[in-house]
């Protein structure tokens, strides 16, 4: 089965994943978050605000939908020619696109 390689842009945490359904929804609702390519494990969501001063969602408007963008670049950048399904959010929960 096909892995993609995620790694937190602050503490540098490695993790392995599948681009199966269910998993983007999962690390969302985990607490990872991630702004254009740069993406943020758990732990570093939770101190968020101590290093730049609010809330990760308060600071962005659309945190879902960006968590969004980000999945699909990451799984498209490492998975080329493979036929893996996008992603977007319907009410509020992943579907696939």
């Amino acid at each position: 089965m096909t892995k993609i390689r995620i790694q937190c842009s602050n503490c540098g945490k490695v993790e392995i994943t599948s681009p199966i359904p269910g998993v983007p929804d999962g690390m969302y609702f985990s607490g990872c978050r991630a702004v254009g390519d740069a993406f943020y494990c758990e732990d570093c969501v939770k101190t968020w605000a101590e290093r730049n001063g609010d809330e990760f969602d308060r600071q962005y408007k659309d945190p879902k939908g960006m968590f969004v963008k980000w999945w699909n670049r990451t799984v498209d950048t490492q998975c080329k020619g493979k036929k893996i399904k996008a992603y977007r959010v319907v009410n509020g929960v992943y579907v696939e696109g």
